[in-house]
């Protein structure tokens, strides 16, 4: 994903309403909890409740800085089931890097994600039969 920002206002007439404006995107990258979200998503797949634990966070605003990443195209969600089947939505940072360039005309910022990352369930763990 490739995003520029005039040094005008914050205009991004020419982007898709989906794609966060570079502002903005920068935004969501500094608020809190973000860079923990992302840093504990980045290697295992991770349920909202542990991130709020890891983040020392309510789970409501850990799932709206969740929506805010999913929605930026930074993290995926899937399901996890259990053996026992009981399941959960899981989360996975899929960011790899975040460029910024200075241009004549204000900034260009460039975002490398991972298409590659998953969030398929683990396999089933069997059960030890000691």
């Amino acid at each position: 994903m490739s995003f520029s920002h005039p040094r005008q206002a914050d205009r991004v007439d020419d982007q898709p309403e989906a794609t966060p404006a570079p502002a903005a995107l920068l935004e969501l990258l500094d608020a809190d909890h973000t860079q923990t979200i992302l840093a504990e998503t980045r290697d295992t797949p991770r349920s909202a409740r542990a991130l709020a634990d890891a983040c020392g966070a309510s789970r409501a605003t850990i799932y709206r800085r969740l929506n805010r990443l999913e929605d930026a195209g930074i993290v995926d969600s899937g399901m996890r089931y259990d053996a026992d089947g009981h399941h959960r939505t899981v989360y996975e940072a899929t960011l790899e890097s975040v460029t910024v360039d200075v241009t004549d005309d204000g900034y260009s910022l460039s975002v490398t994600t991972d298409s590659g990352a998953s969030t398929a369930p683990d396999p089933p763990r069997l059960r030890s039969s000691d």
